[in-house]
């Protein structure tokens, strides 16, 4: 199998890349190796790179542009056999949250976005799957963890 990571260079996502490289053929898109998601360009690149690929884990956070991503992956996607992981935040479901700080108000609604938009495609007639998974503290080897019972669910599906 092929995993798409976005963001696979810093933090939670060059621990998931190293989690699974054993397992899978893993290929990561990230600013490091010339791939900014904010560009629609370099969106489509990671797209066509990705073709091939069973799973994306859609972690790289970059305003509304992670959703972006998972818009096109649907998109492309939406009648084969394939896997859509968006990585999101537990603030989601926080209230309180965020209220004393805009830049924290602007992350939180970006991320309700992002499951927003998961929650509608989910409920179209098609083959790819999503999942939205909630991180609340990063927590690597619980988080790659998670992540692998997440795709070990959909390979027996």
């Amino acid at each position: 199998m092929k995993l798409a990571l976005t963001g696979h260079t810093k933090g939670l996502g060059a621990e998931i890349s190293n989690y699974f490289k054993d397992k899978y053929e893993v290929v990561g898109f990230s600013r490091t190796n010339g791939y900014d998601i904010k560009n629609s360009i370099d969106r489509r690149k990671i797209l066509k790179e990705s073709t091939n690929a069973d799973i994306l884990i859609n972690l790289v956070h970059n305003y509304y542009h992670q959703t972006d991503i998972l818009f096109e992956f649907y998109s492309a996607w939406e009648d084969q056999k394939k896997l859509i992981i968006n990585v999101s935040s537990a603030v989601v479901d926080n209230d309180k949250w965020g209220i004393d700080r805009l830049d924290h108000i602007e992350y939180k609604n970006q991320k309700i976005a992002l499951e927003s938009m998961a929650e509608l495609l989910s409920e179209r007639n098609s083959t790819v799957q999503i999942k939205n998974y909630r991180i609340s503290e990063i927590n690597f080897h619980q988080d790659t963890n998670n992540l692998n019972t997440i795709i070990d669910e959909f390979k027996i599906s």
